[in-house]
């Protein structure tokens, strides 16, 4: 006992010796029309201390008592301070706003970073924190209406396959920068949004020129929160939320199904009320209920959603760490729980500084795994058998079985079987970063990544048991059970040796160089087996079934790049500004002598506004920075079709293929013949841009000019020779020439009115794309409305134009007709006659409208806050925009495509602006009405409200007091809550098409709350 109370009592003379060396400091931080500002960050300079601001600008911290310590204030947009603490008394703190500081904030580009004030090339960036409330389940979708020059289209929301496709400037897909290393798609889209800490687009040749022959698209490059120096800090964030379909087109039910039948037939010369009789018509019509509504028996209103997040940040200016958890789970809308989706991502970035050599050690660790579940058929199969189903038909019987009805898709959604995949992906990256002791401005740098893809998916085909009205059972049978199972591994592993000087000299002159030596290497194998025939299904193993039945087969990768990269900037007092950058690229997809490529850019820019002429402008703060820059290069487009290794010889190994003396054989043929000058596409790319500040720095902008020409592309020589042996003619480089250009920009404006903070920003991207020179051969040529040289790309199709209705007989008799429709009627279509010769053929033909892919999209972001409330939305739209109705729309093929209420918007003389011609279908007067023609293009563009969201912080208010509490915010967000534009009658006007074949988009709703501790 005596032992104990020593101990303790030591303890407590140290504690009481520990706090005699403390001492609290108290103070208040105000802005300079001295308003409190509340979240200013207050730390003790050297020490791992630091606290922050409450609503009232007040702090309190405790400091080492001997005499030196500085106290260091800061918060974004306003400059940082530091004072010595050597009074115990309270301190009153003016933090001023620091009109340059945006100018000043480190931007990431290839293998480095800038700043707005240095940067001569075409970058957009993210702003992070706006997405970080928004309950979206995909980085994809993250993007959309938020960065200028990017353009992103979802189509679907089906969870896991969400269909965005992502376009920089109207190019295909882009190349993906993860922490530095080559990522892909599926990376980029299922990273955790909370542990992003910085998102930039490169756009032009002059900052996608490092990359080589991959960045012909533009660059996406992502960097993840790393530790900061501080108080240790934790971090919980979640989400609920529900998905609905965001525009569910109105389904026709019984009694208008019906009608839409009788009008059908007694258009076909079937009679009036050919299909129901007027009394049938009055039944129906009072018992709508006894009908079926397919998307009510089969389909839920809500789907739940749920996502958490906690991380923790912290260290010393010696070891500083970050690391994240984070699980996302969606489920799909249709019942009986056959669709699920959950994802699960892992972070650890650490890192550690030895300050006597100068040298940061960085071990960063991070993975992911998807699990999926699916029924046994696509969505757009399910879908497909739901729409076409009619009020009549039924999916269940009266005792609640499946019932035998043709294309039930209960089958699929109430099957045993299913699709299930796990992919798992695991990366460990590290890096080494040294400073040259006495050599000011000297870095080397190392850094490499080992990761690591796999994946398992299994098949179960089983059809559920399903019975007729008696209740008799069919089941499936034994022969057409069967499993697929496969499996794929990639691995890929990067590494760059880098060599960075900066200097300045004579107080103006600055110079910064970079050089990097990079190689990747990446490896793929998969494997697939399959078998039929199972009689039992309590095990689902491939050798459960019929063992004459298994099949297998096998695939290996194997592909290597190496390159040379180089990067000098100077300038001159941060006023006139040049800069070379290049990369000398390789790749083992080209045959020797195509390997090797150099691709070089070079951008300048000058700061008008720091010249002496333009002081007098800045003074009045109207336009207080003002920069002109302008980029040329040449960077590549290794294209899907490089990864074939084309210029090798191949053989298909052909199983089953011919038989001898009644026993099946397997052959060996050779594959398509090789291509000798196989390589990349060469894309030029010229861009001239503005940067601008404006009142105060309040106005931030940028606006861009574009111009790129696209050669070299890949051809079978198809128009000048014919197959000599039957195989493929080999590709080669062609004479073919795109041509893009356009316009992008944005605008940013932050203000304060009283405590209130606001902020706007605008964003928009325009292009054109020409196929300036084609491969079409000279027939083609010669036809200037069909052909596609010098047309511009994104048409709708091909067909016949100026469609309009025939309104009554004289139309008919005194117009032009097409020559092989018969039987026309007012409420047909009527085309234009092109050439004059008075009548309607092929030679009428031409391209028409502007399709799915827009070529003008805009963003609008909103913002304010208000102590601790905060409000943020974003606006994202189109411009010229069709959809093509497809035959199912259309309603062409007859009563089992007469779907939705809008196809019995017919044409009839009280209804002249209809939707739709007279009642028919593909059979009446030889298919006038349905031919392809610009009728069936529907303007689809729009404007949404894609996202909203609004919080409050109880750290301001009950909370304030609560000194291990940084903040607790709750907040309520939604996703595609409205949408305007010409076609939301037909469904959402995001989806690529208005058959309802595809799973919906989803509108969203959710709720959460930030813990931050």
């Amino acid at each position: 006992m005596k032992k104990i109370f020593l101990i303790c009592f030591m303890l407590f003379l140290s504690a009481l010796a520990f706090s005699q060396d403390k001492t609290i400091v108290k103070g208040t931080v105000r802005n300079a029309e001295q308003q409190p500002l509340a979240g200013v960050n207050v730390g003790v300079i050297g020490q791992n201390v630091a606290t922050t601001t409450n609503k009232d600008g007040q702090f309190s911290i405790q400091i080492p008592k001997p005499a030196g310590a500085k106290l260091r204030f800061s918060l974004v947009g306003y400059t940082t301070i530091e004072i010595a603490a050597n009074s115990e008394q309270g301190f009153n703190i003016t933090l001023k706003e620091d009109e340059k500081n945006a100018l000043n904030d480190v931007v990431v580009v290839g293998f480095g970073t800038t700043s707005i004030r240095k940067n001569t090339t075409s970058v957009s960036t993210l702003n992070t924190e706006s997405i970080k409330n928004v309950p979206v389940g995909d980085m994809g979708s993250a993007l959309q209406g938020r960065i200028a020059g990017v353009i992103v289209q979802q189509g679907s929301a089906e969870p896991g396959q969400n269909g965005a496709s992502i376009s920089i400037r109207g190019n295909g897909e882009p190349l993906y920068i993860i922490d530095g290393f080559v990522s892909n798609r599926q990376r980029f889209l299922t990273l955790n949004k909370a542990e992003i800490k910085s998102l930039t687009v490169l756009k032009d040749a002059a900052s996608t020129a490092v990359y080589g022959m991959n960045a012909g698209n533009g660059v996406v490059v992502i960097t993840t929160k790393q530790g900061e120096a501080g108080q240790l800090s934790f971090d919980y964030q979640n989400n609920f939320a529900f998905n609905t379909p965001s525009y569910p087109v109105k389904r026709m039910n019984a009694f208008e199904y019906a009608t839409a039948l009788n009008n059908l037939y007694q258009a076909l010369g079937q009679g009036i009320n050919a299909f129901k009789t007027p009394a049938e018509m009055t039944e129906i019509s009072n018992n709508l209920s006894n009908y079926t509504n397919w998307e009510n028996e089969l389909l839920r209103n809500y789907a739940p959603q749920k996502e958490h997040t906690i991380s923790v940040n912290g260290g010393t200016d010696r070891l500083k760490f970050f690391g994240s958890l984070n699980t996302l789970g969606q489920e799909g809308i249709m019942k009986f729980n056959s669709l699920d989706y959950n994802r699960y991502n892992y972070r650890s970035n650490v890192s550690s500084y030895f300050d006597k050599i100068g040298l940061t050690v960085e071990l960063n660790i991070n993975g992911s795994i998807l699990d999926e579940k699916y029924p046994p058929a696509s969505a757009a199969t399910i879908y497909s058998r739901l729409r076409d189903r009619n009020p009549f038909e039924k999916p269940f019987t009266a005792d609640g079985n499946i019932s035998n009805q043709f294309d039930n898709p209960a089958l699929q959604l109430k099957s045993p079987g299913y699709i299930k995949l796990r992919t798992v992906y695991n990366q460990v990256a590290g890096a080494l970063n040294w400073a040259v002791p006495k050599v000011k401005g000297l870095t080397f740098g190392f850094n490499g990544n080992y990761n690591l893809t796999t994946q398992d998916r299994v098949d179960w085909i089983q059809t559920a048991t399903y019975y007729d009205d008696q209740g008799n059972a069919t089941k499936e049978d034994p022969a057409n059970i069967g499993i697929s199972r496969s499996s794929y591994m990639t691995s890929q592993y990067d590494f760059n040796f880098r060599a960075d000087y900066k200097t300045s000299f004579l107080n103006k002159h600055n110079v910064e160089a970079t050089l990097v030596h990079t190689r990747q290497h990446y490896y793929t194998n998969s494997l697939t087996a399959a078998s039929r025939g199972f009689n039992t299904t309590e095990i689902k193993q491939i050798q459960k079934g019929d063992a004459t039945l298994i099949t297998a087969s096998n695939t290996e990768g194997e592909q290597a790049w190496m390159g040379y990269v180089g990067r000098l900037h100077y300038d001159y007092d941060r006023k006139y500004m040049v800069e070379f950058a290049g990369r000398y690229d390789g790749s083992d997809n080209f045959p020797d002598g195509k390997r090797w490529g150099f691709f070089p850019s070079v951008s300048g820019g000058w700061a008008i506004s720091e010249e002496k002429f333009f002081e007098g402008i800045k003074s009045k703060k109207v336009l207080n920075y003002l920069k002109l820059r302008a980029s040329y290069g040449q960077i590549g487009v290794n294209d899907l079709d490089h990864y074939l290794y084309s210029y090798l010889p191949t053989y298909d190994y052909n199983s089953n293929a011919y038989v001898v003396d009644g026993k099946l054989q397997n052959s060996v043929t050779p594959g398509p013949t090789p291509s000798v000058n196989i390589t990349w596409y060469d894309r030029t790319k010229y861009d001239a841009g503005i940067d601008f500040f404006m009142f105060g720095s309040k106005l931030e902008g940028t606006v861009d000019y574009f111009f790129e020409t696209t050669k070299g592309f890949l051809s079978p020589d198809v128009f000048r020779y014919t197959d000599p042996i039957g195989y493929a003619l080999p590709l080669v480089v062609s004479k073919a020439e795109d041509r893009i250009e356009g316009l992008d920009g944005s605008l940013k404006y932050n203000t304060k009115i009283g405590r209130v903070n606001f902020n706007a920003g605008f964003n928009f991207t325009y292009y054109r794309s020409i196929a300036f020179k084609t491969n079409e051969d000279s027939i083609t040529l010669a036809n200037p409305r069909l052909r596609s040289q010098g047309n511009e790309k994104f048409y709708v199709g091909t067909g016949y134009i100026g469609a309009k209705f025939y309104t009554n007989p004289q139309d008919i008799l005194n117009s032009p007709k097409r020559i092989t429709s018969r039987d026309l009627r007012p409420g047909d279509l009527q085309y234009q006659d092109v050439n004059g010769d008075g009548k309607i053929d092929g030679q009428d033909q031409a391209r028409y409208g502007h399709n799915t892919s827009p070529t003008f999209v805009f963003g609008i972001d909103l913002g304010a806050s208000y102590k601790g409330f905060a409000v943020a939305a974003t606006i994202q739209g189109t411009g010229a925009r069709q959809t093509y109705f497809s035959n199912v729309a259309m309603g062409s093929e007859g009563e089992r495509r007469l779907d939705f209420a809008f196809q019995n918007d017919n044409w009839t003389p009280n209804n002249p602006n209809a939707t739709m011609p007279r009642a028919g279908n593909a059979s009446l007067n030889d298919n006038n009405n349905y031919a392809s023609s610009d009728f069936w293009a529907r303007n689809s563009n729009y404007i949404r409200l894609k996202s909203a969201t609004i919080s409050y912080d109880f750290k301001y208010s009950i909370l304030d007091k609560q000194n291990w509490l940084r903040n607790l915010v709750v907040f309520a967000s939604g996703v595609n809550l409205f949408a305007v534009g010409p076609s939301v009658k037909y469904g959402d006007p995001e989806a690529n098409n208005f058959d309802g074949y595809s799973y919906p988009m989803m509108r969203t709703y959710s709720a959460g709350l930030q813990l931050g501790f």
